[in-house]
């Protein structure tokens, strides 16, 4: 196991176990008690030192690794992703991937306006776009500032629904049933291609 990485969670906080696990090995990368290249705990040590379960920890390793934190190696486990010395194109790859992703959890919800110069805004009429790299990391960041302020509206919405004290169920049975859908679907979904 890592030293000195702190697994600990609180279940009696409002934050999800995987949350609170994700941000305990970010921190550990942010304050390099996790060097690059360090071996992570496997996802059976992650679960019995934090007490959740096996998949919460495995779902904790896909979305760092989807975030570019950490890598896994089939065979071998999972480590801290350092940058490698001149790869851009892995760098792009890893990128374009990251907000693949991102857009994905976003598809279904109201895109963030942008505007025509901003890097991942349209392109001018007739001409293609090919970001650069710190066109990619912008839109990453923006698409995860995207997410992180829809996390806040929704922990505000359901803590005026607690304080009129409606629970979810009570809204969903209220809801019309043409409202409601069975399975997500990309209907009205925009989608951009942008290039390789």
């Amino acid at each position: 196991m890592a030293e000195g990485l702190d697994l600990s969670v609180d279940r009696a906080a409002e934050l999800p176990l995987g949350a609170q696990l994700a941000a305990r090995i970010r921190v550990g990368v942010r304050e390099r008690k996790l060097a690059p290249g360090d071996r992570l705990p496997s996802v059976r040590e992650v679960a019995e030192a934090a007490g959740v379960n096996v998949n919460t920890a495995r779902a904790v390793y896909a979305r760092l690794e989807a975030e570019g934190l950490v890598r896994s190696e089939h065979g071998r486990g999972t480590f801290v992703a350092g940058p490698a010395p001149g790869d851009e194109a892995a760098t792009r790859r890893q990128l374009r991937a990251q907000i693949a992703e991102l857009e994905a959890r976003l598809v279904r919800l109201p895109p963030p306006p942008l505007r025509a110069e901003e890097p991942g805004g349209s392109p001018p009429a007739g001409r293609a776009a090919l970001l650069s790299t710190s066109d990619l990391e912008a839109v990453r960041d923006r698409l995860l500032e995207r997410l992180d302020e829809l996390d806040s509206q929704r922990a505000a919405v359901l803590e005026r629904l607690e304080e009129l004290g409606l629970e979810e169920e009570e809204l969903e049975e209220r809801a019309p049933a043409g409202s409601r859908r069975a399975t997500p679907s990309l209907a009205g979904a925009r989608i951009r291609w942008v290039g390789a």
